[in-house]
């Protein structure tokens, strides 16, 4: 029994810091961080700034490279191809229990000191050998390259060869490419190509959006290829494809977003560009949909990823962006655009962008609501990739972001730095000094951890923090995930600049909790990999969906088996959906990890609208005209913002009160709107006279 109070409070604390520390170590390991020792990735991004090559000069300097994961000599592991900006690209091929080999030299693959960015991973000519398409930036300063499609001709003693074909197949393009995504936009049968650019920030290009309409750029506008017999016919302009040099691509990927069959393209742009939501019409063409279905985009658009996060067989899309969640970081950070030129954006033709992460959430019928903020992942600092996967095999999709840049550009004291006109002109006529270089090496670079969250249900997600153990302060760009391993849960592989690629090793199947099946697919004779096809889930109320394509994140790709989390539970069907939209159900065996299904000709079709009688939006008819209701409130044209600058929001701005009741007791609800404008007030009154 306690003899006073502060000896109570004092043993009180002590059994609630025990308890803590005890809570603390307890809790479930999701991934535990494997370093170059451990796995044999010896693979660095190592960058290196020249007085005539720099950020100054090229201002994706830091943007990093990506990664591709796929089993490229067929022995059942999945191996790694890792793009360097300024090294050798290089292959790991996977010996097992997490070790990989570095077999590079051994392969054939040809170097020559390119800019390398995009991995794309896909077997294009269908004979069961994977192959590699790497973007590269080209015609642009000492960067003199063109895009490489390697093509895997052999596998000898496990090591494949490959021979650079991309010059015969029409795709050796030398532009400022960032990533390449194949599909069957036709449904034809074999694998089209959208090539993904990126544009510079040339003065002349903040006119009016309608100015770029009808105009394409041959170093930054986008391409959409269509095969013909191995031979690639671009039929952008068709297509409806938008190739402006204002086309800053930095995110792509590839879904089937409006759950019709046909496979849509998601293009996150950086600065002042809109995104692209080109939803496909089934004809060749492609409609861009962004503005009509979203209210708001991200403002820097960077990595993206699509997936069906809420369980209700509609695929949620979203975007990462450059806002710090640390408060010292978000302080020296250049915000978000002033009033007046966010305004002047949208009278230019440009959408709602704000600098932060934003989640789509997929409402039905080409709705979207933006809910980033309401799900708790809206701000994740300088972001990359964003990959939606299973960490623990639960049956939902949680969330996975690689973070950090070396020199953070939207740093105030780096923007007052080059705003200096004199700095300006020697970045134009090529006279920065090395100490003008070194002096702008002493900026800061700060590091940040990748960030892991927890999809708890209802669009929410919880960030974990305990839950990864040895997570690691890097520069990430590109990542990918996959079962490395092959022990039943997805592990992440991640490029970093200036530091050795990191592994993060998924620990969640040591505890058995939750069981899961991989799903093997062997498509039709010119898809063998079957990129489009789909997998839903049906268990109880929930209808989950998993889509094979084999880009997504950032500059990132992979093809591996489909991993689905079953729960603790077993589902109650699970369907097959091919390329072509015909379907089987699959029948799970509890002794069979491994499902492999081979694609057959006459399957029946797949009916898309039983997954769309789950729509969510609701129909809401405008009656204003026929009730009467013809008042319109008029503010003031005060811009408060420009004599009070840090007040949060506009006071003026919040408009007129109303007052809803029964005035004149008929059991019927009237309102009575409070207004500034005499004559409005006295025109309400009139009316309310009349019906006393």
């Amino acid at each position: 029994m306690c003899t006073s109070i502060n000896k109570c409070f004092y043993i009180y604390s002590f059994v609630v810091i025990i308890l803590l520390i005890g809570c603390k170590e307890n809790k479930s390991i999701y991934f535990e961080t494997l370093n170059q020792q451990q796995t044999g990735l010896t693979f660095n991004n190592k960058l290196t700034s020249y007085p005539d090559f720099n950020m100054f000069k090229y201002m994706y300097f830091f943007n990093g490279a990506g990664v591709g994961a796929g089993d490229f000599n067929n022995d059942g592991l999945i191996d790694l191809y890792f793009a360097s900006n300024q090294g050798k690209n290089k292959l790991f091929l996977n010996k097992g229990k997490l070790k990989f080999d570095d077999v590079t030299d051994q392969t054939g693959i040809p170097f020559d000191s390119a800019w390398s960015t995009g991995v794309s991973v896909v077997d294009i000519n269908a004979d069961g050998l994977l192959d590699i398409y790497v973007s590269r930036v080209g015609n642009f300063e000492r960067l003199q390259s063109k895009n490489q499609f390697l093509i895997c001709t052999e596998i000898e003693n496990g090591i494949p060869h490959y021979t650079d074909k991309a010059p015969e197949m029409g795709l050796d393009f030398s532009s400022f490419g960032t990533q390449a995504a194949f599909l069957d936009y036709d449904l034809d049968g074999d694998l089209d190509v959208y090539i993904m650019n990126h544009s510079l920030r040339y003065n002349g290009t903040f006119f009016d959006r309608s100015k770029y309409e009808n105009t394409r750029n041959e170093l930054s506008g986008d391409r959409l290829l269509k095969n013909e017999n191995g031979v690639f016919i671009d039929v952008s302009e068709e297509a409806g494809i938008r190739g402006t040099i204002i086309g800053y691509g930095l995110g792509i990927c590839v879904a089937d977003i409006n759950m019709d069959g046909l496979p849509d393209i998601y293009i996150g742009n950086d600065f002042h560009e809109n995104d692209y939501m080109y939803i496909n019409n089934g004809d060749g063409t492609f409609d861009d949909k962004l503005t009509s279905s979203t209210q708001q985009t991200s403002q820097f658009s960077m990595g993206v990823d699509i997936a069906d996060i809420t369980n209700d067989g509609l695929p949620e899309i979203i975007t990462m962006d450059m806002l710090p969640s640390d408060p010292y970081l978000l302080r020296r950070s250049l915000g978000e655009d002033s009033y007046d030129l966010f305004n002047h954006k949208l009278k230019a033709g440009y959408h709602h962008q704000y600098a932060r992460n934003t989640l789509q959430l997929n409402r039905g019928n080409m709705e979207f609501s933006e809910i980033g903020r309401y799900s708790g992942v809206h701000a994740t600092d300088w972001s990359w990739s964003s990959l939606f996967l299973d960490f623990d095999n639960d049956g939902s999709k949680d969330l996975f972001v690689t973070n950090g840049i070396p020199k953070r550009m939207n740093d105030i004291d780096y923007i007052k730095f080059i705003s200096d006109e004199s700095f300006q002109n020697k970045i134009k006529e090529n006279r920065i000094s090395e100490n003008e270089l070194k002096l702008v090496n002493q900026f800061p670079e700060i590091k940040v951890e990748n960030v892991f969250y927890k999809n708890i249900g209802n669009a929410k997600f919880d960030k974990l923090t305990n839950e990864i153990k040895n997570n690691k302060k890097t520069f990430s760009n590109g990542a990918v995930y996959a079962d490395f391993d092959n022990d039943g849960d997805i592990d992440i592989v991640v490029n970093n600049i200036d530091d050795y690629a990191l592994l993060y090793e998924n620990k969640s199947n040591d505890n058995k909790l939750n069981k899961s099946i991989k799903i093997s697919l062997k498509g039709p004779i010119k898809n063998l990999n079957a990129l489009g096809a789909k997998i839903l889930v049906y268990d109880k109320d929930k209808l989950s969906t998993y889509e094979n394509y084999n880009v997504r994140g950032f500059m990132s790709s992979s093809i591996t088996p489909i991993n689905i989390g079953l729960g603790s539970s077993k589902p109650d069907s699970i369907m097959l959906i091919w390329p072509d939209n015909t379907f089987q159900r699959i029948n799970l065996d509890n002794s069979i990890n491994v499902l492999k299904f081979e694609y057959v000709a006459g399957l029946p079709k797949f009916d898309y609208g039983t997954i769309l009688k789950n729509d969510k939006s609701i129909n809401i008819n405008d009656i204003t005209d026929s009730t009467g209701l013809n008042h319109i409130h008029r503010e003031n044209p005060f811009i408060e913002f420009n004599r009070e600058p840090l007040i949060p929001h506009m006071v003026s701005r919040e408009g007129p009160a109303v007052a809803v009741v029964d005035v004149n007791n008929d059991n019927l609800d009237d309102f009575i709107s409070v207004v500034v404008n005499l004559t409005h007030l006295i025109y309400i009154c009139k009316l309310r006279k009349e019906d006393l």
